[in-house]
């Protein structure tokens, strides 16, 4: 059956971030500024960490994780396949999967939400994060400034301003891509 939905499909936007980037809080702005864009988040499906009760955001639940992704690429793909360009924001990818035809169908592009390491620790810390998950989403957060080379600062409190580089970035390249 997937040979059969095969075809043209709307471009991709991934807006990748380590965990404590500024995802969740950009979130809403990026919804009542998205103009014919589908704005989705990873996380929207969980519910306290948990899909149908079963824990993902955990780092016990790893070997879950592949499983999950392939659910937000059936999701995703149904709606780039209706012709409706996606904003999914996502955690950091690895490597094998930067290519523009690497894991998506249809033209992808990358960029990374970034804030600097002491703005991220002290966010993660007031959520309770343990040190062992800070390391990681430092670590996360590294690879990314590695992998990606188009980065949206979330510094400070204005999100909106933020949300309206972002959308001008992707309907810049909805109009003309690069």
């Amino acid at each position: 059956m997937e040979d059969r939905l095969k075809g043209i499909y709307a471009p991709l936007y991934l807006l990748a971030g380590a965990p404590g980037a500024g995802k969740t809080t950009l979130l809403p702005h990026l919804l009542r500024a998205a103009d014919g864009l589908v704005v989705m988040d990873v996380d929207e499906l969980l519910e306290d960490g948990e899909l149908i009760g079963v824990p993902i955001a955990e780092p016990e639940a790893a070997q879950i994780w592949p499983a999950y992704d392939r659910m937000w690429r059936r999701i995703v793909t149904m709606v780039l396949r209706a012709g409706h360009p996606v904003l999914l924001m996502c955690p950091i990818p690895d490597a094998d999967e930067m290519p523009a035809f690497g894991r998506w169908d249809g033209p992808v592009r990358w960029a990374l939400l970034d804030c600097p390491a002491a703005e991220r620790e002290r966010r993660l810390r007031e959520r309770g994060a343990p040190r062992e998950w800070i390391d990681d989403a430092l670590a996360d957060a590294a690879q990314g400034r590695e992998l990606i080379t188009t980065v949206f600062h979330a510094i400070g409190p204005d999100y909106a301003g933020l949300a309206t580089q972002v959308l001008r970035w992707a309907h810049k390249l909805t109009i003309s891509p690069s």
